[in-house]
């Protein structure tokens, strides 16, 4: 029940800052004035999700542990980290492909309800 819990966290943390009207205007700077990496980071439901549930797994500790007995302990607790981000992207991705197929046409109308509100800021260019 926990891994479940921890996978909705990782979810809803990201959907928050990717998707919610809170997060509007840092999505609006980062996509108008800083480089691709913040810009991408903010906006991507399977970007953003690899770091938060790597910081996730470092706080409350990972779904997956590495424990290779040929490699460093250093390289285990990376590989621990960097798999665990990966699952969590995977899971999230997952989780939100079916909250987008559920939604339908309703949630192409919003993104492109959310283009023309960038282009109108100003944030992207037509």
């Amino acid at each position: 029940m926990e891994f479940i819990i921890t996978v909705l966290i990782v979810y809803g943390i990201s959907a928050i800052v990717t998707i919610s009207k809170i997060f509007e205007p840092l999505r609006d700077l980062a996509e108008k004035h800083s480089p691709n990496f913040w810009k991408y980071l903010t906006s991507c439901m399977q970007c953003l999700p690899f770091w938060v549930g790597v910081f996730v797994s470092f706080a409350m500790g990972g779904p997956i542990e590495v424990t290779n007995e040929n490699l460093h302990p250093y390289i285990n607790i990376f590989t621990t980290y960097l798999f665990s981000g990966a699952f969590y992207s995977g899971t999230t991705m997952l989780i939100h492909t079916l909250f987008v197929y559920l939604k339908g046409a309703n949630w192409d109308k919003s993104q492109e309800k959310e283009k023309e509100r960038k282009i109108i800021k100003g944030v992207i260019k037509n």
